[in-house]
């Protein structure tokens, strides 16, 4: 009777690790949420809003039609649409790294509005364009790979 005790015991010391490692094996972890098309496409229509204003502003930058308060929609349009994107991003469980930069873009849009009350100039665009685009590509690559993910997490 022991020894059957014994066995039994060694068997289930073999046995448990096995099942364990193979349950283990069968489980997919996920470290950040999935693509979200509303936040691509939210993103890539701020980009594409931003830059129409930035060319717009190099033609009228240091003019009466470049003044801050000529352009107060735009700001406010811009406001609107990071909420959004913000609250979106936030609502999504392990997006914290779009949510963050989502934040960044909202920074740097105050510090634009911030300037352009001061009085923006023709020759700040190109840098304040360069800064824009950075931030753009930065959270669309970010989307982009959760995209990427997604699809070959569903060919597995």
């Amino acid at each position: 009777m022991k020894k059957s005790r014994v066995i039994r015991y060694t068997l289930w010391q073999c046995v448990w690790p096995i099942v364990l490692f193979a349950t283990i094996g069968c489980l997919s972890v996920r470290l950040m949420a999935e693509y979200d098309r509303r936040i691509d496409d939210g993103i890539t229509e701020l980009q594409k809003k931003t830059e129409g204003f930035l060319i717009k502003m190099e033609r009228i930058a240091e003019t009466p039609e470049g003044a801050y308060a000529k352009h107060i929609d735009f700001y406010d349009e811009v406001k609107v649409d990071l909420s959004a994107l913000k609250v979106r991003a936030d609502a999504i469980a392990l997006n914290d790294l779009t949510s963050q930069q989502v934040g960044y873009l909202q920074d740097s849009f105050r510090k634009l509005e911030e300037q352009h009350k001061k009085g923006l100039k023709a020759v700040m665009i190109e840098s304040i364009r360069q800064s824009f685009h950075t931030q753009f590509t930065t959270i669309l690559k970010l989307e982009v790979a959760k995209k990427r993910n997604s699809a070959e997490g569903k060919r597995k």
